[in-house]
């Protein structure tokens, strides 16, 4: 279990990009985004409600990917479908707005967003900006805590698969 604060003399705690590569199930969010818009990428409400997200990251020495997989479910006839979000994710270490002191924080640049026979950019889906700068709160083998980079109170929890 580790609770991630960098040291930024000594640098002990900073996470590395590869404690965090793999297959992620999110459980939880307090973002009222997220809410109102019934998911990440807003495509919920209406006939479809959100039926769970999962988020795979991958890295090499050069590139480091994200994938989200939003399942929506259908109200009608039980056909279920896929939204993808892809783009590039980072992994540094910053000074928190709110306590000062250095800590991780994980990027996210959205590039496309995938449902159906449409693939769009995703640079004006306001949307997924709850998941782009979020602040590394809690590590260990199963489980990731994060916490908005400009709200104290939201929060994101995933569970490793």
């Amino acid at each position: 279990n580790q609770v991630v604060v960098p040291d930024g003399v000594t640098g002990e705690g900073a996470i590395t990009k590869d404690q965090l590569t793999g297959e992620w199930e999110f459980i939880y969010s307090s973002s009222s985004t997220m809410k109102y818009n019934e998911g990440l990428s807003g495509l919920a409400g209406g006939l479809t409600k959100f039926g769970g997200l999962r988020q795979t990251l991958s890295s090499t020495k050069f590139l480091s990917d994200v994938e989200y997989t939003e399942q929506l479910e259908t109200k009608l006839l039980g056909a279920d479908t896929e939204v993808k979000i892809t783009g590039d994710w980072d992994l540094r270490t910053e000074v928190s707005l709110f306590t000062g002191k250095l800590s991780n924080v994980m990027s996210v640049t959205p590039d496309r967003v995938i449902y159906g026979p449409r693939s769009d950019k995703a640079d004006h889906w306001k949307s997924l900006g709850p998941m782009n700068l979020l602040l590394l709160t809690y590590l260990d083998e199963d489980l990731r805590i994060m916490r908005g980079s400009t709200s104290t109170d939201t929060l994101f929890i995933w569970r490793r698969i």
